[in-house]
């Protein structure tokens, strides 16, 4: 046995899915792993896809990759839940998200939270490909422990990198990292000042000031720490509140606002 770890190799999950629509036409349905795709029907103006992880969360060595492409149609893509990122032992997590708006599609990528639990190691990455014709809407958010159980997060490590791209050039970019004492970064006053919630809503259209300046009271009225800021083509909402329930209502305020329709069903339940 020399040289040999005993160590037992541990199972990880992975899990793929891919969407592609043109049209009122499905050109590929995949799903692989842990990672399922569901259909709901709709009766509203934009056909919904609805991502679930059956391994029922993500730690250390598991990787998602997420893929939906939409043509001359109009998806919102969401999950069934909260994503839950474990303790991890091992290397990061991945998660790849990509994201493409192609012929005047209209696109939105809308997950419930992510919840982050202390020690957790996550890397994931969010890329956009849309042309000129097309809008979509990006809202992510971040939990840090669930508030009703007392929870807190000390370490850990989650990074969250976006690059979004208009007609092949790089229009968007940005980059959050917490790792180490994720707890005094939370607490300082130039971090987190006390948040658990971290969300960013970015909307990328020929509308985007319209958009901004029908969101700016709405963005006024909220009661989580609130800002929006737009120019060119993209509107860019971030929210911060230490009290996610307040928090969420915050979200579907602005969301239903900048969607003028119902919020996806499973956000309902």
């Amino acid at each position: 046995m020399d040289g040999m770890s005993l160590t037992p190799a541990l199972q990880r999950a992975k899990g793929q899915v891919a969407l592609h629509l043109s049209g009122d036409k499905i050109e590929r349905l995949y799903q692989s792993g842990c990672a399922k795709l569901m259909l709901p029907k709709t009766y509203g103006p934009m056909r919904e896809a609805v991502i679930l992880n059956t391994a029922g969360g993500i730690t250390g060595g598991d990787r998602l990759d997420i893929e939906l492409k939409a043509a001359g149609c109009a998806l919102a893509a969401t999950t069934q839940t909260a994503e839950r990122l474990y303790r991890s032992s091992t290397s990061p997590a991945r998660i790849a998200v990509n994201l493409h708006a192609a012929s005047g599609a209209v696109l939105h990528w809308m997950p419930q939270e992510t919840i982050i639990f202390d020690g957790a190691g996550v890397d994931r990455t969010i890329r956009l490909d849309m042309d000129n014709a097309s809008t979509c809407l990006l809202a992510e958010t971040i939990v840090l422990g669930r508030q009703a159980m007392g929870e807190q997060v000390r370490a850990g490590h989650f990074t969250d990198n976006w690059r979004l791209y208009r007609d092949g050039r790089l229009f968007h970019a940005e980059s959050v990292r917490l790792t180490g004492d994720i707890a005094a970064i939370m607490a300082a006053s130039a971090g987190g000042n006390g948040a658990r919630m971290l969300t960013t809503i970015l909307y990328a259209g020929d509308d985007a000031e319209q958009q901004g300046r029908m969101i700016e009271p709405l963005v006024g009225q909220c009661r989580s720490i609130c800002a929006a800021s737009f120019w060119g083509d993209r509107l860019v909402i971030r929210l911060a509140s230490p009290h996610p329930p307040t928090a969420r209502a915050d979200i579907n305020t602005l969301l239903g606002a900048l969607r003028q329709q119902p919020m996806p069903r499973v956000w309902q339940m």
